[in-house]
């Protein structure tokens, strides 16, 4: 076993940055939460998840999971790994055992998954905005460039402008349609969550 099969369990690419580690761990945590998910595995996956969660972080030098700075190279990275089973795992398994034996909404009040919920939200909150900006920019872009465009002396339609604003314009409604229906979701769920207090 190597340090890559911590990526396969939060199902990230190797070349994964924090804020993807943060994201997968928090989809995967709610996932096998053994309080959310009663089949056999759960309870061992979740252990599995915040292990792998544990050791990333800390590869990754996060202020959450270490300052050992970024390990790069497949050789660098395993002897990282042999080195960190030697001192960390065993802690990082007792720390998921733990967290596993709590309620899900008490390990939603923990710090590592209300780390990665603000990450989350911060960043859907900046692809609705990038959305609304390039809506903004591609109008202002199709308003200086002008519906019709001079060619040897003749006024042609800009075709390759209007496709090439239209094009800008349908990126920045799917931005703002996958920002605001994660934020809907997160309002409904601490919506959800205050009721059941």
């Amino acid at each position: 076993m190597n340090a890559s099969h911590y990526y396969r369990i939060l199902g990230v690419p190797e070349n994964a940055d924090i804020s993807e580690i943060k994201h997968a761990f928090r989809r995967k945590a709610k996932s096998y939460h053994p309080d959310i998910n009663k089949s056999e595995g759960a309870h061992q996956r979740f252990i599995d998840i915040n292990e792998a969660y544990t050791y990333l972080m800390d590869l990754h030098g996060s202020s959450s999971g270490g300052s050992h700075g970024t390990v790069a190279g497949n050789a660098a990275r395993d002897e990282y790994y042999r080195r960190w089973v030697q001192r960390e795992r065993q802690k990082a398994r007792r720390q998921a055992a733990q967290r596993a034996r709590m309620k899900f909404e008490e390990f939603r009040k923990s710090s590592v998954y209300r780390t990665t919920t603000m990450l989350s939200h911060m960043l859907d909150y900046f692809l609705l905005f990038l959305g609304v900006f390039v809506i903004i920019a591609a109008g202002f872009g199709l308003y200086t460039q002008g519906l019709f465009i001079e060619d040897n002396g003749e006024e042609t339609l800009n075709i390759g402008g209007i496709v090439a604003d239209l094009l800008i314009t349908i990126a920045g409604i799917l931005f703002i349609i996958m920002s605001w229906s994660n934020i809907k979701a997160h309002r409904a769920n601490q919506k959800k969550s205050r009721n059941h207090e």
